[in-house]
């Protein structure tokens, strides 16, 4: 009688497995660290911003000037404001046009549309109009080996205590 319930309350061999691991594989190439980069891939910092022809200091309480530009996935940016806060939009980069179509989430209408340059591998400009003001930003890409993690790499044991 004991058995007959555990014989009952098997479901098939391996189609749960399979679907789990297909998923997984699924999501690892669309959206995890096996997803194709985008171009302008990295994190961007503000190094100069002009708002409508006047130079925007990189103010901490200054709600409207961007500190850094996040290109993460191909059809998004973050832009990171001085106070820490983030501001994301839908994106359309095309490499061929040079020019970056950002869209507002909520509403998906168009937010601005945006040139780029790239003078060198670390060096962007963006040039364009924003929410009906013209824009101008100076950016460089932000080094990610200065991330402690990925500098110094995980270490489950710490041997010695690194904070001091």
């Amino acid at each position: 009688m004991m058995s007959d319930f555990f014989a009952s309350s098997r479901s098939s061999p391996g189609a749960p497995a399979g679907t789990n691991g297909r998923c997984g594989i699924t999501g690892w190439t669309r959206y995890g660290g096996g997803a194709p980069k985008p171009d302008l891939y990295g994190i961007w910092t503000v190094d100069e911003m002009w708002v409508d022809g006047l130079l925007r200091s990189p103010l901490v309480n200054d709600y409207g000037r961007w500190r850094r530009v996040v290109f993460q996935s191909s059809t998004a940016a973050s832009f990171q404001r001085m106070d820490d806060s983030f501001a994301t939009y839908g994106a359309i980069v095309d490499p061929n046009s040079r020019a970056i179509t950002l869209t507002r989430t909520s509403d998906k209408s168009e937010a601005a549309r945006l040139s780029f340059e790239r003078p060198s591998p670390d060096r962007l400009t963006l040039v364009g109009t924003m929410d009906g003001h013209k824009l101008r930003m100076q950016l460089r890409l932000f080094d990610r080996n200065s991330f402690l993690l990925v500098g110094r790499g995980f270490h489950w044991i710490q041997e010695y205590p690194f904070n001091r």
